[in-house]
């Protein structure tokens, strides 16, 4: 339910927010600065987060970074400016508890239901994020667009009574010695991991991925409603489209979870990639793309695209790491996860002001990172795999 109510607050926070950037004055630019910094302190603070919830609990810990992040988006609720909200959102960003509810799942559900546990988290993380999308687009048109943080906000309250009064905390029971091993991410086995040129190839390409993934949703969000560089759409319209766009997604995801265990993640990516660069070879023709209609079937194709290609680096990252030494998977994927949401943090700051130079020339770099990234699958990435 947590995870539910952080959701849904993330997306109405999303498709209200450009209308809330322009009424500060801002530009395109600061709307991606206003984006990127959500998740740069996020992406920061995430494993200081998870590591003192090893040691403090996970419910105390839970509860100060939900407090946090109310902090911050209360805050947003009072921005006069840009700047304001720029460090208001990096405060809402800092309230980095979404790896301490997967850690949560781990703790409630044993070893052998792990999957079961974590198909509840995305079930509930999806079912919110797709209401959301709905709901902001009311929030937005009827109760005014900055009002987006004050719902936001209600919903965390939500979850913060929900942890105080419903989650029982765990004994720690872990002794000095497990937790150094555990800590043990470090430079060596990061080090171990690196001298292998497949680990390197699987981390540049699930780069590519969440760095795509940590702009294309908010890009999209202003290109559909932006009134002189895009389509000018309301937020209700804006926010039936996308939700539209996310659940074409989820089920490709669901479709690439099902064809990696015939084919591979190697050639199930390969496939992604390529339906990504033939679809978007239509943003080089203005014209073409930027009729409504046209401009949604070419977006809905590129995230099939997208989505065929985001289990498919996971499973690869998991099956290399097993190859090098299945010990390694802790640190190989959580330093996987750094790089990549790292990347996805500042890709709204990169592509933002390339959008104000020309429209369509974030997907120009869409475009070429999937060449980029089907070279390495092609070329670079074992084939038994």
């Amino acid at each position: 339910m947590s995870t539910a109510f952080r959701s849904l607050g993330m997306s109405i926070i999303q498709i209200g927010l450009p209308s809330f950037v322009d009424s500060l004055g801002g530009s395109l630019t600061s709307y991606g600065i206003i984006v990127g910094i959500f998740s740069v302190t996020q992406s920061i603070l995430q494993f200081p987060y998870a590591a003192a919830s090893d040691k403090l609990g996970r419910r105390k810990i839970v509860l100060f970074g939900m407090i946090v992040y109310l902090l911050g988006t209360f805050l947003c609720f009072t921005a006069q400016n840009v700047i304001q909200l720029i460090i208001y959102r990096a405060i809402q960003g800092a309230g980095a508890y979404t790896s301490i509810l997967q850690a949560i799942i781990g703790d409630i559900y044993k070893k052998d239901q792990h999957g079961k546990g974590m198909g509840y988290y995305s079930l509930y993380m999806n079912v919110g994020y797709f209401l959301g999308f709905i709901i902001g687009g009311y929030v937005s048109s009827f109760l005014g667009f900055r009002s987006i943080f004050l719902i936001s906000g209600f919903l965390i309250c939500f979850s913060m009574i929900f942890v105080f009064f419903v989650m029982k905390e765990n004994n720690i029971t872990e002794t000095i010695k497990d937790q150094d091993k555990n800590m043990d991410f470090n430079l060596k086995n990061i080090k171990i991991l690196l001298k292998e040129r497949q680990y390197i190839f699987t981390l540049l390409t699930n780069s590519v991925r969440l760095f795509l993934f940590g702009f294309i949703t908010a890009y999209l969000i202003w290109v559909l409603q932006d009134k002189v560089l895009g389509f000018g759409l309301s937020e209700i319209t804006s926010s039936y489209i996308m939700l539209f766009i996310l659940a074409l997604y989820v089920v490709f995801i669901y479709i690439s979870s099902k064809l990696l265990n015939r084919y591979g993640p190697r050639k199930v990516m390969m496939v992604g990639q390529i339906m990504a660069m033939v679809f978007g070879i239509s943003f080089f023709f203005p014209d073409f793309v930027l009729n409504l209609p046209v401009f949604i079937i070419i977006v809905s194709f590129l995230g099939i695209g997208i989505a065929l290609f985001d289990p498919a680096g996971n499973t690869l990252l998991l099956e290399v790491i097993e190859d090098i030494q299945p010990d390694l998977k802790g640190s190989g994927i959580g330093f996987n996860n750094a790089i990549g949401f790292f990347c996805g943090a500042i890709a709204p700051m990169i592509m933002s002001p390339l959008g104000e130079i020309e429209i369509l020339f974030p997907f120009y770099v869409v475009f070429g990172l999937m060449v980029i990234s089907l070279i390495i699958s092609k070329f670079l990435v074992d084939k038994k795999y």
